[in-house]
């Protein structure tokens, strides 16, 4: 398992030099063909069939006692990912990888790296928000990793990333086996309507 891993990361390393560029000029960076097409297929697969035993819920706004299932303004279901899924296990560790990589380049401090399958039924958005909380400076950087074979343009479900003055910075496709990096503190972003289900990874590097 580890050999294939070790692949992944490397076909991507020419891609990834390019986006830490990115990362220290403008704050994100995308990765087009950061998954291989087998990965990609290998995730959904898991993620249809983790979804069909039941492992799946509706995602929710707000923290502990506050929160609540607001469907207009975040429509997504979830399963957070484990390193005892067969699949999804290999991605935690691709994404170590990718964290280790990080703190030896910009110095971050970043210690664990959380992440969920993510189901987007056709017409759910999340509306614009941030990822870091108010009260809790843990999360440093996020990531979303799109799992969609085929997506035309016109089926929307765009990530839009603005910067702190809330100008549009990217309107991202979400394009199966790409690879999406921002700052999670100070950069607002949503998810756009659809016209089909939208399938993806949101994970996010850690301090804590």
């Amino acid at each position: 398992m580890q050999s294939s891993q070790n692949q992944q990361f490397n076909k991507s390393v020419f891609n990834l030099n390019q986006a830490f560029d990115a990362l220290a000029t403008d704050h994100y960076a995308v990765i087009p063909q950061f998954l291989t097409s087998t990965m990609r297929e290998a995730l959904l697969a898991e993620l249809l069939q983790l979804q069909a035993q039941g492992l799946f819920h509706e995602a929710s706004v707000g923290r502990g006692v506050g929160q609540t299932r607001q469907a207009h303004i975040r429509g997504d279901s979830i399963c957070w990912l484990e390193d005892h899924f067969t699949i999804g296990g290999q991605y935690l560790a691709l994404m170590e990888q990718l964290r280790q990589q990080l703190n030896a380049d910009f110095y971050l401090g970043l210690r664990s790296y959380e992440a969920h399958y993510a189901h987007y039924q056709a017409g759910s958005v999340y509306q614009r928000h941030v990822d870091r909380h108010r009260d809790n400076n843990a999360r440093v950087m996020t990531t979303v990793c799109y799992l969609n074979d085929d997506w035309p343009t016109e089926a929307g479900g765009q990530l839009k990333l603005y910067n702190p003055n809330h100008e549009l910075l990217l309107e991202q496709t979400p394009t199966g086996g790409s690879l999406v990096l921002f700052m999670s503190a100070d950069m607002p972003h949503e998810v756009l309507a659809a016209s089909r289900s939208r399938f993806s990874i949101a994970g996010w590097f850690r301090q804590d």
